[in-house]
């Protein structure tokens, strides 16, 4: 069987588990049923596209601190686009010009294509601190690896970005 397939049947297996409990916990937060189920269904799929999930120390625990984040994120974006339109601004979204956009997509397909090639433990300890906001410790703990190999991991991702994304703006020059 490959790891992809072990991967798959283990996240199956931890939703079978843990969605109704996940929505049940967002929708606390939230107060609201859909919001809730729009937020899990975005940290499952952060899950699934971890490198390997079921090397996670506590993958119920990573699940829920990913759903937290997200919902988080999801309560700030919210009020700013609030306090942005009761201020007599148009959504903030319309404000944007078309050439800004394409760049940030531009710049973002870069990092994307970017984090695929750095090898495996370092692109999952990047994943697990940016979208997941898993501490050095976690991460460490998670993977098997020191704290300090979690810092030098995520420094090398970085370093990795700045240089494709400089390459790429030398190559628009």
């Amino acid at each position: 069987m490959s790891e992809t397939t072990d991967s798959s049947d283990f996240v199956s297996a931890l939703y079978d588990s843990q969605s109704t409990p996940l929505v049940r916990y967002l929708a606390a937060r939230f107060g609201s049923v859909d919001e809730a189920q729009e937020v899990a269904q975005e940290a499952w799929l952060r899950m699934y596209r971890l490198e390997a999930p079921e090397a996670l120390e506590n993958p119920k625990a990573f699940l829920f601190q990913t759903a937290s984040n997200l919902a988080i994120d999801r309560v700030r974006h919210n009020q700013v686009v609030q306090r942005y339109t009761e201020a007599g601004h148009a959504e903030p979204e319309a404000a944007v010009d078309v050439e800004t956009t394409v760049s940030a997509r531009q710049r973002l397909d870069i990092v994307e294509a970017a984090l695929k090639e750095l090898p495996p433990k370092c692109r999952q300890a990047f994943t697990m601190h940016r979208t997941a906001g898993l501490s050095y410790p976690d991460i460490a703990r998670a993977l098997g690896v020191s704290t300090s190999m979690v810092e030098k991991y995520i420094i090398q991702a970085l370093k990795h970005f700045r240089t494709r994304l400089a390459d790429a703006d030398q190559e628009r020059i």
